[in-house]
C-alpha cells in the first residue's frame, strides 16, 4: 500500500508543479496520507546531532528531551518514537529551521 501512496505522492506533486492541482489539495492529501516516518538508528541519530554540530545537551534542548535520552538513542539503548521521532525526520529532511 506504501508503494502505491508515494507513488500517488509523486503524480500529484508532478501536477502541482505543472499547476494543474492547487496547493490546497496537495495539503489535504499530506493530511490524509502523511508521508511515512522513518526510523533512526543509534549510528544516525549520531550523524544528525554531529552534522548540526551540537553536544548532546544541545540537541536534545532542541528536542524537547533529556541530554540522557539522546545519549541512550545514540548507544542503541533505546529508540526514538513519537513526537522525538517526527522530529528527527523534519530536521533531516528540513533542516533545523523547520523546527525553530
Amino acid at each position: 500500500m506504501s508503494k502505491i501512496i508515494e507513488s500517488l505522492r509523486g503524480d500529484l506533486a508532478a501536477l502541482h508543479e505543472a499547476g494543474a492541482i492547487a496547493k490546497v489539495t496537495m495539503r489535504e492529501f499530506e493530511t490524509i496520507c502523511p508521508p511515512p516516518v522513518r526510523q533512526f538508528d543509534a549510528v544516525d541519530i549520531r550523524r544528525l546531532r554531529e552534522a548540526l554540530n551540537f553536544s548532546q545537551p544541545v540537541f536534545a534542548l532542541h528536542l524537547h528531551t533529556t541530554a540522557s535520552t539522546v545519549r541512550k538513542w545514540e548507544q542503541g539503548e533505546t529508540r526514538p518514537a513519537g513526537p522525538a521521532l517526527k522530529l528527527l525526520n523534519l530536521i533531516a529532511d528540513k533542516g533545523l529551521q523547520a523546527i525553530i
